[in-house]
């Protein structure tokens, strides 16, 4: 089964004064061992990174994107396709939201609204 995509006509690359770099992987687990040092190991899929973003869009993109992730991701809790800034180049890679970064909202003026969200990125 294919991946729904980002919408079409939606912005996903940030202003760059707000882009922000992606973490290119999750921080390992540490254990504490009894001798004083700590244990660090890799997590498995740590080809996972995390991407923080804050989209500048008009009304009706956001309504578009809304629509989007509610309905198409079932409340924004499915993988998608999109193209992502990773610093230096834009690639299509399959995402999903965070937990804690489903997007949310803020009124800017009567044109636009800047949305923050934090996408999972796979494979990076």
């Amino acid at each position: 089964m294919a991946l729904p995509t980002w919408p079409a006509g939606v912005p996903i690359i940030p202003r760059l004064e707000e882009f922000q770099p992606i973490e290119r992987l999750l921080p390992p687990i540490a254990t504490d061992m009894e001798g004083g040092n700590t244990r660090l190991r890799s997590r498995p899929g740590d080809n996972v990174g995390k991407l923080p973003l804050r989209v500048r869009m008009t009304f009706s993109q956001f309504d578009t994107f809304t629509n989007w992730w509610k309905t198409t991701l079932n409340n924004a809790t499915a993988r998608f396709t999109a193209h992502v800034f990773l610093g230096s180049v834009c690639a299509n890679k399959v995402c999903q939201f965070t937990r804690d970064g489903i997007p949310q909202d803020q009124f800017i003026d009567s044109n636009t609204i800047d949305v923050t969200m934090t996408l999972r990125v796979y494979d990076v």
